[in-house]
């Protein structure tokens, strides 16, 4: 184009609109056409096609940038020779390599701060809009996207929430428009790809720690801004795991110098006369400026639980939770390092709940939990260290929690969640704790091959705080993990190094027996709790798939040695998991003869590997009548009568080994009563 042509920048960025919405259709669309052609047999070029929707795409780029430029020198201060004649006239080249980017970034910052401080003012929306679609327009151009952090862009974007809610205001409890979070999703989409562009050995922007400060330690402390740019914005796997980490540490330090969740006091009769429930208020509550503060004049229970629900929605340290539990590098370094341990214990709080509600958002701090410490084969030796920092979090705890007031335990029950995410670390390092709850230190440490040590009073409060609810999953899973062992080393053999590590496992579950005493279960009850999760374990460790290689483990093993690894019981869901119906409902605590409190009850996942490793049938003991199946190990107790006939069949094992089954089930027991105390 050789000739001048007005133009208005807001019609520049409709038809930049337009094109791409005609690009995406396009593409979407030209598979399609191009089988029905095939189909029918037409003679069109489809190479064509193709072209055009490569022009197509590259022309509506090309276009939205001018129509950045357009708005930006729009929007801008312009500087100009009054004696100019072309004065009124402003270039927009139609060539876009043309366009100088990094001085449309520096505008576009210093235009948006001008929004951000004035966020009143009756253009600001239109400015913080157009300069998020610009940064979605550049997110390919890391000339533009320095410019714009080094201006202060990152800073400002960390305040966009803020200003585009003071434009909203806050209706029926909704405190950002549908349209403003996709404003702030533009925003993150726009910081996210700048934080791209340091990763590498040779980054296409120089690392800068001005930038990932801006989210640490945003203006006014405005934390809640950048939880919202996280809540709206990419996935947590798609973020930069080092910067993710370290909002997400921020996020915890800022949650804990925070009362989150206003008091709950249910109502009753008061005197004379009957006080409806009601919530209460911290003070300097962080969501009394977004309009969610709770009033005694004109909020009925109705509105009073709707703001609760706002208050849970717009918690900014939900949303980095849940972003960091879905990038594990970045899980791993929250619980890592010199804050570690005390992000650890931030995790494991009951505080994630919200008193008088069903609302319980500890899934997301448990995922977090979930995701740093169950990666035993590539990153072994951090997930480990993140491990460490949790097992001494959950002992901590459950010490903590003895302390707790009557009003503490009503408004903050321990949270079933957070026990299950403990119950999972348990899982996946249960050869480590076997292997040390014998040594004499303070709390769990790290060992140089990556393994846990672990010592007796740690491993019991931990385990006494994943009991403390008595979750039936939680303690089968539990005790399931340690049977799980049992039976795959035993498939090894029951001499040696061998026979030493299951009774060290024998004196684990005593110790599980001597938790479940703590919290007031009893045999009965522990019991039930392992039979309600056998077969799924069972599912486990006859599963190839479910079987791993873990490094550390017993010394005296092989390295390559399968074990099964607690990841399985949460991310693979088995079919036949469940008993059949009806069986749950009989009378299962009682197992008759196979009691919880004595090594007996592990006579099952012993059977179970001496059968697979070809014992059994070397000592010429074959399976009762019925189940020829648990010849290959394939034990699974449904009723009374499977009992009864395992009962019979580990009696005539005992008698008709030459002692050896005898002697280390006496050895069993022994170890056992030792873990029991």
């Amino acid at each position: 184009m050789s000739e001048f042509a007005g133009v208005d920048p807001h019609r520049v960025r409709l038809l930049a609109n337009k094109l791409k919405d005609l690009a995406d259709t396009l593409a979407r669309e030209a598979p399609n056409i191009r089988k029905l052609f095939d189909e029918w047999g037409g003679t069109l070029n489809q190479a064509a096609l193709a072209r055009q929707v490569t022009q197509v795409q590259d022309d509506a780029r090309d276009m939205a940038k001018r129509a950045d430029e357009a708005l930006n020198l729009l929007h801008g201060q312009r500087f100009v020779d009054p004696n100019d004649p072309h004065k009124d006239f402003i270039n927009i080249p139609w060539d876009v390599s043309k366009i100088n980017t990094t001085y449309e970034a520096q505008q576009e910052a210093q235009n948006l701060k001008q929004a951000m401080d004035d966020p009143k003012d009756p253009s600001s929306r239109a400015t913080i809009a157009e300069i998020a679609q610009s940064l979605q327009d550049h997110k390919d151009d890391p000339a533009y996207l320095k410019a714009f952090a080094d201006a202060g862009g990152i800073a400002d974007a960390a305040r966009v929430a803020q200003a585009l809610h003071q434009e909203d205001g806050t209706h029926d409890n909704v405190v950002l428009s549908d349209d403003s979070t996709k404003i702030v999703g533009q925003f993150a989409d726009g910081v996210d790809q700048i934080f791209k562009y340091q990763q590498g050995t040779n980054p296409k922007i120089p690392p800068n720690a001005d930038y990932e400060k801006a989210l640490t330690q945003p203006q006014s402390g405005d934390m809640w801004s950048v939880g919202m740019l996280f809540k709206y914005g990419p996935k947590g796997d798609d973020w930069d795991p080092t910067v993710l980490s370290h909002v997400g540490g921020a996020m915890l330090d800022w949650r804990k110098a925070h009362d989150m969740r206003p008091g709950y006091s249910p109502g009753g009769i008061v005197g004379m006369g009957y006080s409806p429930e009601a919530y209460v208020d911290p003070k300097n509550a962080w969501y009394a400026g977004l309009g969610l503060a709770h009033s005694y004049v004109d909020e009925n229970s109705q509105d009073a639980l709707s703001r609760v629900n706002a208050i849970d929605a717009n918690d900014p340290s939900l949303a980095l939770m849940q972003r960091v539990s879905e990038n594990a590098d970045a899980a791993r370094g929250l619980l890592t390092g010199p804050d570690g341990a005390s992000h650890a214990k931030e995790l494991v709080n009951d505080h994630w709940a919200t008193p008088g509600t069903g609302l319980d958002d500890a899934k997301w701090p448990a995922a977090v939990i979930t995701a740093a410490t169950s990666d035993r084969l590539i990153n072994g030796k951090q997930s480990a260290e993140a491990a460490v920092n949790v097992i001494n979090a959950g002992a901590a705890k459950y010490a903590d929690d003895k302390n707790k007031s009557d009003y503490e335990k009503e408004q903050y029950p321990v949270n079933t969640e957070i026990e299950k995410s403990l119950a999972f670390v348990f899982s996946t390092y249960v050869s480590d704790f076997a292997d040390t709850t014998g040594i004499d230190q303070k709390e769990a440490s790290l060992k140089g091959d990556g393994t846990v040590m672990v010592p007796r009073a740690t491993t019991l409060a931990l385990l006494s705080e994943i009991l403390e609810t008595k979750d039936k999953d939680n303690v089968g899973n539990v005790i399931q993990a340690i049977n799980a062992q049992i039976s795959m080393t035993s498939q090894q053999g029951i001499d040696g190094a061998n026979g030493t590590y299951i009774k060290k496992l024998a004196e684990l579950r005593g110790m599980v027996s001597a938790a479940g005493h703590a919290v007031d279960m009893d045999e009965a009850a522990l019991a039930d709790a392992e039979h309600a999760k056998q077969l799924l374990w069972f599912n486990i460790v006859t599963s190839a798939a479910a079987s791993v290689p873990l490094p550390g483990g017993p010394a005296a093993l092989e390295l390559t040695e399968k074990w099964a690894q607690a990841a399985i019981w949460t991310g693979i869901p088995y079919g036949g998991s469940q008993f059949p119906s009806g069986a749950q409902a009989q009378k299962e605590s009682d197992y008759q003869g196979l009691k919880f409190r004595d090594s007996t009850s592990m006579a099952l996942p012993l059977m179970a590997g001496l059968a697979r490793s070809g014992k059994l049938q070397e000592w010429r003991i074959e399976p009762p009548q019925g189940h020829p199946e648990w010849a290959q190990g394939h034990i699974v107790i449904r009723n009374d009568s499977d009992r009864q006939d395992f009962n019979a069949w580990w009696l005539s094992t005992l008698k008709h080994n030459g002692r050896t089954v005898e002697d280390f089930d006496q050895d069993m027991r022994e170890a056992f009563s030792l873990g029991v105390g």
